[in-house]
């Protein structure tokens, strides 16, 4: 029986350059998103921020940083949904809350494509998906269609079996170029398998943009970090610091604030806990949680922020999460279903196309000048809002949570935790 793989590839690159101005509070909504019957029912910012702390649960790590972009992850799952059938779709549709109805999730793919890749000249995000296909597969031309008009995924051939180094340069490049040059040499030498690698599927999102109110780069000083692991002395940082009005709010866990970016389309929530106990506190603060802490937000509150510089690089493989998740049988050899992708006629009985892997690398850097943000809607309001006229006091000296969303849609981009901010500027 002939057995054929898809790599999928998730790119992210978040910068901010000097140089450039759980599961478990998730499913109410999911039942009715999946259930969804046309674009104005379903709701995809609330399908992606659920799928995002769902995910977040699964790849944390103590004591170690944790960045991905669940938008990314969402998007480029969703070309893959387009192709699957039986408990493949299903199970995919449980763990990502797609709807059922796959046009209905095609129409918002490409009403949120639009939206992020509307252009402004305060910043620079994009998002853009490709699909790279062993020469002379036989795809299905219903899901080739699809794939360009609601995901703007741009087919090319290329010959995996007879020219591998060839094949993985060229998709290298279109990476590097889709990510500033921030990720290179995604493909790895062994990646790609002649006999078996048939389509290889990536995704890229890039942001760049300045804050909004940047730091003076004369108050940033070298100030103590005191991480989470007890055998550690605390660790000397890069401190920037600024005096202005934010949107602040707290909770009895933890303070809350809104870093905005130039244009107001996006913005960075850093969620700080009261106490140095991230690993108790991230186990519990959930998308419901999350939204409550969000409703406590006050605009125009006279904040001093300590914030620590930082920038890394992630790298994670995702079929363990996922399959985790409940995303069984796209791994499975003998029983994924993606007969949606290719000609059923032109391929021999007992044909499997299955996910093989799912590759995901991000790259963040904040500094004075920038990152990168958005908000999403409030859930309930709380008698927890400083009064007007205080000076609140925002200091994230110890491991802190952070989110990058866009203010148009609600939908987190980006999500991170800092365990260790040292800071050293990428070029």
């Amino acid at each position: 029986m002939d057995k054929s793989k898809i790599i999928l590839l998730i790119l992210l690159s978040i910068l901010a350059l000097l140089c450039v101005g759980c599961i478990e509070n998730s499913t109410i909504s999911a039942k009715t998103t999946i259930n969804a019957e046309s674009v104005e029912d379903y709701d995809i910012s609330t399908a992606n921020n659920a799928f995002a702390f769902d995910m977040y649960s699964m790849i944390k790590n103590e004591d170690e940083n944790v960045f991905f972009s669940p938008y990314s992850i969402f998007t480029a799952m969703a070309i893959c949904y387009d192709g699957a059938e039986g408990s493949t779709k299903e199970q995919m549709s449980n763990v990502f809350y797609y709807p059922l109805s796959k046009p209905v999730l095609e129409g918002s793919s490409k009403e949120m494509i639009g939206i992020i890749n509307s252009g402004s000249e305060y910043y620079s995000l994009e998002t853009a998906n490709a699909l790279w296909v062993r020469n002379s597969y036989p795809l299905n031309e219903q899901f080739v269609s699809n794939s360009k008009t609601y995901y703007g995924g741009k087919v090319t051939n290329v010959d995996f079996r007879n020219e591998p180094e060839k094949s993985k340069d060229i998709i290298n490049e279109w990476v590097a170029s889709k990510t500033n040059d921030k990720i290179k040499d995604l493909i790895s030498d062994d990646m790609i398998e002649p006999d078996s690698t048939v389509m290889i599927i990536t995704n890229a999102v890039y942001f760049k943009g300045k804050w909004l109110n940047e730091f003076d780069v004369g108050n940033t000083q070298k100030e103590p970090f005191y991480n989470s692991s007890s055998n550690k002395e605390e660790t000397l940082v890069d401190m920037m610091y600024t005096e202005e009005y934010f949107s602040y709010g707290e909770s009895e866990d933890a303070k809350i604030i809104e870093l905005p970016y130039k244009g107001n389309d996006l913005s960075m929530y850093i969620v700080l806990p009261n106490e140095n106990n991230i690993a108790d506190f991230e186990s519990r603060f959930t998308h419901s949680e999350y939204g409550k802490l969000k409703s406590t937000l006050e605009s125009s509150n006279d904040v001093r922020i300590w914030l620590p510089k930082f920038t890394f690089t992630t790298n994670s493989e995702l079929v363990d999460p996922l399959k985790n998740m409940g995303i069984i049988d796209a791994f499975d050899r003998e029983n994924a279903d993606f007969s949606g992708i290719f000609d059923i006629q032109r391929v021999p009985p007992g044909y499997v196309l299955k996910i093989d892997e799912v590759v995901h690398q991000a790259f963040i850097d904040v500094n004075e000048e920038g990152t990168e943000a958005t908000a999403a809607t409030a859930i309930e309001a709380t008698d927890d809002a400083p009064m007007p006229g205080q000076i609140m006091e925002f200091k994230a000296d110890h491991p802190f949570m952070f989110f990058i969303e866009d203010q148009r849609t609600g939908c987190i981009l980006f999500m991170g935790k800092v365990e260790d901010p040292e800071y050293e500027k990428m070029s």
